[in-house]
């Protein structure tokens, strides 16, 4: 056990070390491929291996760049640590379980890297939501290729794979969800269109999102589907000041709703909505201190990311989802 434990830490702050990588370079439109090997933000200096051990690297640094004495930002020792600290505590929820602790360690790390980018750009790259959804149908075929319990959901006379299930699911909710929000927005307060044009434009908006998406990555593997398919432009995110002066921009993006396909695809239905059960009221409470923080009074626009409200309440239902059920539903007993 201890071990395990160990080998879970290890590899956490390994992990962390890359998780850095991805979460700067994406935003800022560069390849997490290439170029291979690290390099200092702000002099471009390629890093040596005694400069990418994670924790110690930054200590025995001080803290600052060896070539070029510029600072170097806590947050990169803070997500290797809390790298680590995650994926110990997944081998710790998962023990004896290889492939839930792999899969979940997986999906973990894909959760870190969203909640750093939304937090910081209002943006949720699609390469990490299809990664995402990719990585909770892949443990579902393999628990049910090794006969784990609880892999399918009974809909009538079907039994239909839990990811499925929850990819679909938790997907239509946070839709649902971004399309009243966005019509009140746009039609109610701000009186900029009609009803029946906000409702018809968010969802062709978002059809043709996804089958652009569906047709450029299965161009990987059909070429001549990706000859047709443009690639798509440079990740751009956004600011708080920038959506909130956009008077058409409102409700949840489209990077929610796929985080939700995501989501559900590696906790089932039941969990992805208790998830979100947890991911509104953290949302609340990064609502009010958004409005404090910038002086805002109830009823103005203000902006916030819910990725990272998301991707909290998933890993809260990773862990403890079941058991939280299973509590509240004893208390209803006892009444």
């Amino acid at each position: 056990m201890v071990l395990w434990l160990v080998i879970g830490f290890g590899y956490g702050l390994a992990i962390g070390s890359f998780l850095n990588v991805v979460i700067w370079r994406l935003p800022n439109g560069l390849s997490v491929a290439a170029p291979q090997w690290s390099f200092c933000p702000q002099c471009k200096t390629r890093l040596g291996a005694s400069d990418l051990v994670p924790l110690f690297s930054f200590l025995l640094l001080g803290a600052r760049c060896r070539y070029c004495r510029k600072p170097i930002s806590w947050r990169y020792p803070a997500i290797e640590l809390l790298t680590g600290l995650l994926f110990l505590a997944v081998a710790w929820r998962f023990y004896g379980q290889w492939d839930a602790a792999l899969f979940s360690c997986v999906f973990t790390a894909i959760l870190i890297c969203v909640f750093f980018i939304d937090l910081e750009h209002f943006v949720i790259p699609d390469g990490l939501n299809l990664l995402g959804a990719a990585v909770g149908f892949a443990h579902n075929a393999v628990a049910i290729a090794l006969g784990r319990p609880g892999q399918f959901t009974r809909i009538g006379r079907y039994e239909i794979p839990l990811s499925i299930v929850g990819w679909a699911g938790y997907a239509a909710i946070i839709y649902l969800i971004g399309l009243i929000s966005y019509a009140y927005i746009v039609c109610v307060v701000d009186k900029k269109k009609s009803l029946w044009r906000a409702v018809s434009e968010y969802i062709s908006e978002n059809v043709l999102d996804w089958t652009y998406l569906t047709c450029y990555y299965l161009g990987a593997v059909i070429p001549a589907l990706r000859k047709r398919v443009l690639p798509p432009e440079p990740l751009k995110g956004d600011t708080a000041e920038g959506i909130e002066d956009d008077d058409l921009a409102g409700g949840m993006g489209g990077g929610d709703g796929k985080l939700a396909a995501a989501i559900g695809a590696n906790l089932g239905f039941v969990l992805s909505a208790e998830s979100f059960f947890f991911a509104i009221f953290i949302g609340v409470f990064m609502g009010l201190a958004a409005m404090i923080r910038r002086r805002r009074k109830m009823g103005e626009r203000t902006a916030i990311p819910f990725g990272p409200a998301m991707a909290v309440g998933a890993f809260l239902c990773l862990f403890f989802g079941y058991n939280l059920i299973w509590w509240y539903m004893a208390l209803l007993a006892h009444k």
